[in-house]
């Protein structure tokens, strides 16, 4: 994601749906910013948990209401919270107006056919529920922006166990839709065809769309 902000030192990021600034706080780690980092989320309880004393400016809005606020930043990034979005033809266009001339919005995305080792009906309300990269880039270009599509692809080897307690937790958005019924059926589902795997192996892949504001 430094790579593909383009970060350095001397810019103002902004973090678009940052949650409790995980990533922003790992990117601290490694760029010294000399301003303090812009985290951007809509619940107060998930900004409660940035650490006090991080160079983090936390504000408590909606992303797109925050994308019509006055202000100019030097690099925006938004993290797997796309998908959110309802009018994101809009967002970019408001976003385009409020980045400075050579800034990058980068979006990093989990594509809607993901292949997770899911139960049946949770890979059906992804393919609904994530973004389509390729609506995105599209999306991108007529706000603007020039758009450089990079991917990456992380491979993954998980105890069964481990896995399925992230699946009952809801670790991805998209399983927070579906009711507690559904999730119960669709854990039994995973325990029946993966009752002889100890060790669950996947191919965990991002998109990387680069919005560059000439």
């Amino acid at each position: 994601m430094i790579e593909q902000l383009r970060l350095n030192e001397d810019d103002t990021l902004v973090d678009l749906g940052c949650g409790t600034c995980i990533y922003s706080l790992d990117i601290l780690k490694q760029v010294a910013l000399k301003r303090p980092v812009i985290g951007v989320d809509p619940y107060a309880e998930m900004l409660a948990k940035v650490p006090d004393d991080a160079p983090i400016r936390p504000i408590v809005m909606d992303g797109f209401e925050f994308s019509k606020e006055e202000g100019i930043y030097d690099k925006i990034l938004i993290k797997e919270t796309i998908h959110h979005i309802a009018d994101r033809s809009k967002l970019f266009a408001n976003l385009h107006a409020r980045l400075a001339p050579g800034g990058v919005l980068l979006l990093v995305h989990v594509p809607p056919d993901v292949q997770y080792p899911l139960f049946q009906k949770a890979l059906e309300r992804c393919r609904s529920w994530h973004a389509d990269p390729h609506e995105l880039f599209e999306q991108l270009q007529r706000a603007g922006f020039r758009v450089q599509w990079n991917s990456v692809d992380f491979p993954h080897a998980i105890p069964k166990e481990r896995y399925f307690k992230m699946v009952e937790g809801c670790y991805m958005s998209a399983l927070t839709t579906l009711n507690e019924h559904e999730l119960h059926d669709g854990l039994v589902e995973m325990k029946l065809k993966y009752k002889d795997v100890e060790i669950l192996e996947f191919i965990d892949h991002f998109d990387y769309l680069a919005a560059i504001r000439d």
